[in-house]
């Protein structure tokens, strides 16, 4: 965690200007303010009210030296602390001259669907008529569906997220993660029509995903009940005790071996530290092995 965008960060350079706190109305949702879900509504409360304290004391003891630090370094928890209190995530504008042009699609196919039903309402076939009603049940059905899905492409919504934030919120140095455990399945049948190779793949991605590690946990449903599949991802458990580690120590990407080894990318342009080549060579070795 912690290699995320950051939106507008905050540099404090003098503690005698106030802080400004956002408003917060009770009678809504926590959610609305973007501090995360519902759940965990009593842990965000906890977590401000200790943070709000941190820094009333630093602003006091600020004071008692009349606003000048003389030098002194500021408390490095401070911009973390006002980095944190940030939503997670935020609405990103879409150009009308983007969204426009489909809109004007839609009202195009409204339109010519009004005239579809038009007609076939005023001319009904009276030799099969209960054929004829059936059909025309079944058409409005898949109109209407049709209509309620284009509401969400009315007026999409696109979101930036900042994970940043979420490890300052949740992960604190010398302490526990705060942040909530994940299970993944992945589901597989056949190892003749998928591939054991890509299945091992999938698994070694989700593990090594930028997440803490004790909070991930990944279940393999194999229907078909395979040996191979099942002898495949016994020494995918032992390859995932190197694999992950080296992901997160210098932040592999992709995360699969399979994609990572075969990309047509010179690795060393930018990592050429003598131990990434060294452990490089040694995961490719193992990978091929």
């Amino acid at each position: 965690m912690g290699h995320g965008n950051r939106g507008h960060p905050m540099s404090y350079t003098d503690l005698s200007i106030p802080l400004q706190h956002r408003p917060m109305v009770p009678r809504k949702g926590i959610a609305v303010y973007g501090y995360g879900s519902v759940s965990w509504k009593d842990r965000m409360e906890e977590w401000k009210k200790k943070q709000n304290e941190k820094l009333q004391v630093v602003k006091h003891e600020g004071g008692n030296d009349g606003g000048n630090l003389d030098g002194e370094e500021l408390d490095a928890d401070l911009p973390m602390m006002d980095e944190g209190r940030q939503p997670l995530s935020r609405k990103l504008p879409i150009p009308s001259s983007k969204i426009n042009p489909y809109r004007l699609v839609i009202i195009a196919r409204l339109a010519i669907l009004g005239l579809f039903f038009h007609y076939r309402l005023l001319h009904p076939v009276r030799d099969a008529y209960g054929l004829w009603l059936t059909s025309v049940i079944c058409e409005i059905w898949f109109a209407v569906s049709w209509i309620l899905d284009q509401f969400p492409k009315w007026y999409p919504i696109e979101r930036v997220t900042y994970l940043d934030r979420l490890s300052l919120r949740y992960e604190k140095e010398g302490k526990l993660s705060e942040l909530a455990s994940i299970d993944i399945f992945v589901s597989t049948v056949d190892p003749m029509k998928e591939p054991p190779l890509i299945t091992a793949n999938t698994v070694l991605s989700i593990l090594a995903v930028d997440y803490p590690v004790d909070k991930v946990a990944c279940y393999v449903s194999d229907d078909g009940a395979a040996m191979l599949t099942f002898e495949a991802l016994f020494e995918t458990s032992e390859f995932a005790r190197k694999w992950v580690p080296f992901c997160k120590k210098f932040n592999i990407e992709p995360r699969a071996p399979e994609w990572y080894f075969t990309q047509k990318i010179d690795y060393l342009t930018d990592k050429v530290h003598p131990t990434f080549v060294r452990e490089r060579e040694s995961m490719k070795n193992l990978k091929l092995g």
